[in-house]
């Protein structure tokens, strides 16, 4: 073995095992668990998005949940990308404590990612620099939120900050939520699914020169990663199939191969897309993303440099420096980033920050191979690439002090929570809860539907919230036993929970509940109270 081999062999296992670490540390620190106390622990910047992630791994774990609907919209078939919490689930149900289990293939993902950057980079620039900016970058955005930061606080308070200085369109100014390290420990499947992505690219580049039949050695791999992704991450399905468009016109080598990737991944494509587009989601034209109007172009412009900073002029600027077969490897992310400007995928448009996420994975390469032409020029270059570099990190680094200095909530879990622990013990792993509370109800922790999570879940999933949200309120206030019947019989409701003090707007009939129901279990010094429905009023509805 010779010394070059040697030495990359080290400097990958140098980036395996720091991958590895980083991502272990930025898993667990967002997600662990207190066995003693029996609680799980979210970090507070994550707790919204588990109380949609919880619900699910647990339908799959503790619940019934095949064929799969989602547990916050129950009667329904799923439209959410369910297959990485299904594999959580799976991995609780053998044995494994949910922190591990969610953890794992999230470290997992991660790190893949990670490396797979790392590779990518390596392969097209041969250049450990680049390699090492490229993940440099992506660990840390190049966006300008630091001047807002900057407008309310000092540099001695950048370690001890807890807020993310831009969180667009939550929060005021045009600068996303979507850059930083958040989106990757709140969204547990994005980086998986992304790393399949640069998998399926990778795999593509790697086999572009063979001859087919060595070619076709790979067709069942590239074939399974574009079969589970409707149900992974739906968006990487677009991403995948530009890429695949784009390198059959430009790689005569790989037309055949890509044929039959297409033709046999639409088999099994298209049966799960039926259920995922059968609801309000629609792809329509809508261009602007999360613009303001109106759109002029110079917002337009303003709009992208604020968001990408130096990116948004250094990766068009590497495209064109960059050797003619990297122009042709990197011609799809033109695509990737015009596409979602002009197109909605989904009820949400924030949903189409993946889109740009990726841009920038594969961008990222670009800007650093322009940094490393600078840096080669003497003097004023290395002046100028240091302050190039400090102004595409600089945010990035800001935004990892609100991860890291992030507070951790206590969510009760079994057999610390009494009511999800009686639930658990007492109820059919299929029930269906009318629930007064909509976030973590004890009934999902306990791997139970409810009839109506939060609604934002569902309704960005692309159900009717508002009808389910009416009926459920009908349920709990109605005076009409008829009707009341009618609708229990209609979503299969078998038990039923309220509690005290009344929350979320429900203001329950208790005279109608105890004509119809069974009390079964009263908890929490008498402030929480389910009920089971009678046989007479499915009968009756």
């Amino acid at each position: 073995m010779d010394i070059r081999t040697k030495r990359n062999i080290l400097f990958f296992s140098l980036i395996g095992i720091f991958s590895l670490l980083f991502s272990s540390y930025l898993m667990f620190h967002t997600f662990s668990y207190d066995g003693k106390n029996s609680s799980m622990l979210i970090a507070s910047k994550a707790w919204s998005d588990f109380g949609a992630h919880i619900p699910l791994i647990r339908s799959f774990s503790l619940g019934n949940n095949w064929p799969p609907e989602y547990p916050l919209f129950p009667g329904e078939p799923i439209r959410y990308h369910f297959l990485f919490y299904f594999l959580v689930g799976m991995l609780e149900k053998a044995g494994l404590r949910i922190d591990w289990a969610l953890n794992i293939p999230s470290i997992i993902g991660f790190t893949g990612l990670m490396i797979g950057i790392a590779v990518i980079a390596q392969k097209l620039f041969k250049d450990k620099r680049i390699t090492i900016l490229s993940l440099l970058f992506f660990l840390f955005n190049g966006s300008l939120s630091f001047v807002r930061f900057f407008q309310t606080h000092s540099v001695k308070e950048i370690m001890t900050n807890t807020t993310f200085p831009s969180f667009a369109p939550w929060g005021p100014g045009e600068i996303t939520a979507f850059w930083n390290l958040n989106i990757y420990t709140n969204q547990r499947h994005l980086a998986f699914a992304f790393a399949l992505a640069l998998l399926f690219i990778g795999i593509l580049l790697y086999i572009e020169k063979m001859p087919l039949k060595k070619q076709l050695f790979f067709l069942i791999p590239e074939v399974f990663i574009l079969a589970i992704m409707p149900y992974f991450h739906q968006p990487i399905l677009v991403i995948l199939a530009v890429f695949m468009a784009c390198y059959f016109v430009l790689f005569p080598h790989l037309r055949v191969l890509l044929l039959l990737i297409g033709a046999v991944g639409a088999m099994y494509i298209f049966p799960q897309l039926l259920p995922l587009i059968s609801g309000q989601k629609t792809i329509h034209w809508n261009p602007g993303y999360l613009m303001s109007p109106p759109l002029a172009p110079l917002h337009i412009l303003w709009y992208w440099i604020q968001n990408l900073g130096l990116h948004f002029f250094l990766i068009p600027l590497g495209w064109i420096l960059a050797p003619a077969r990297i122009k042709k490897i990197t011609i799809p992310l033109l695509f990737v980033f015009i596409i979602p400007n002009l197109f909605q995928f989904s009820v949400e448009m924030a949903a189409n920050h993946k889109f740009f996420n990726f841009y920038l994975i594969l961008g990222n390469m670009l800007s650093a191979y322009v940094l490393i032409k600078i840096c080669s020029c003497k003097y004023i270059g290395k002046l100028v690439g240091s302050i190039a570099l400090i102004g595409l990190i600089f945010s990035g680094i800001i935004d990892f002090f609100p991860v890291y200095n992030d507070e951790v909530k206590t969510l009760q879990d079994i057999p610390a929570n009494n009511v999800a622990t009686w639930i658990k013990d007492n109820t059919p792993p299929d029930a269906i809860f009318l629930n007064s509370s909509y976030f973590f109800h004890p009934a999902s922790i306990a791997g139970r539907k409810i009839l109506l999570g939060w609604p934002y879940f569902s309704w960005s999933a692309g159900y009717n919230t508002d009808t389910r949200w009416s009926d459920m309120k009908t349920l709990y206030e109605t005076t009409n036993p008829t009707l009341f019947c009618h609708l229990i019989s209609k979503y299969h409701v078998s038990y039923i929970s309220y509690q005290k003090p009344e929350v979320d707007n429900i203001h329950p009939n208790i005279t109608m509940l105890e004509s119809q129901a069974e009390p079964v279990f009263t908890g929490q010094e008498n402030t929480y109270f389910i009920y089971k429905l009678s046989t007479a009023c499915y009968i009756r509805g």
